[in-house]
């Protein structure tokens, strides 16, 4: 079955709406000696976007190029968890430069929608110490990024009060749709299994295949 094509009435993805549940890890590659290897997994886990500041991988020209393997605990403070794919969480290059070593809030523990929230002009509030800690450490309100979330709650705003101008949902698809290149999982061998045999099934990638995969999210 395939999703409706976002017509009149199909519900809008809300892209600054931070989570209000902790993080439930959906896969579990174990083995590989080199942290790396696990971004493909990871794109996936966290739906190509930073856990931080919940930019995607399609706002940026090189894609995932953008994006890295973040540690939840620093390497530095851990390094006995580097290749730990349970201290691992995909963040955008420039997220995970601000951290430096520095160990924040773990949205898989902690739900970051309790901390943050982004208001309708693009500003982002502190609703906790931690929240503003994550802030002030991220620089996640700093006008550049604020100027880019306004230009994307624009876009939304503007495909809700045009949803059939072929013009607009191309622009919308381009912003809000999944990767071209969505990694397919079930070609990937973790040296150490997967301790979620089988959820490769569920990734992006094999819900396109079956066309069950929304046109955007």
């Amino acid at each position: 079955m395939n999703f409706p094509t976002g017509g009149v009435g199909e519900e809008l993805p809300d892209p600054f709406a931070y989570p209000r549940e902790a993080h439930q890890r959906r896969h579990g590659p174990v083995g590989y000696t080199n942290h790396q290897a696990f971004k493909p997994w990871l794109r996936d886990e966290f739906m190509f976007r930073c856990v931080y500041c919940l930019f995607r991988e399609a706002w940026y020209p090189d894609r995932h190029a953008s994006f890295s393997v973040d540690h939840i605990a620093s390497q530095v403070s851990a390094p006995d968890r580097i290749c730990d794919y349970a201290n691992m969480v995909y963040a955008c290059t420039r997220c995970n430069s601000a951290r430096q070593d520095v160990d924040v809030l773990d949205p898989t523990t902690s739900p970051p929608g309790v901390h943050l929230r982004v208001r309708g002009d693009g500003t982002i509030a502190a609703l906790t110490a931690e929240g503003q800690d994550l802030i002030d450490q991220l620089g996640l309100d700093v006008e550049s990024l604020v100027r880019v979330r306004c230009y994307y709650l624009d876009l939304i705003a503007l495909k809700r009060e045009h949803p059939d101008d072929a013009r607009v949902d191309r622009l919308f698809l381009q912003s809000f749709g999944y990767p071209d290149d969505l990694p397919d999982l079930t070609r990937l061998r973790p040296p150490g299994g997967n301790l979620r045999e089988g959820s490769e099934s569920t990734s992006f990638h094999s819900r396109r295949a079956e066309g069950t995969l929304r046109r955007y999210y």
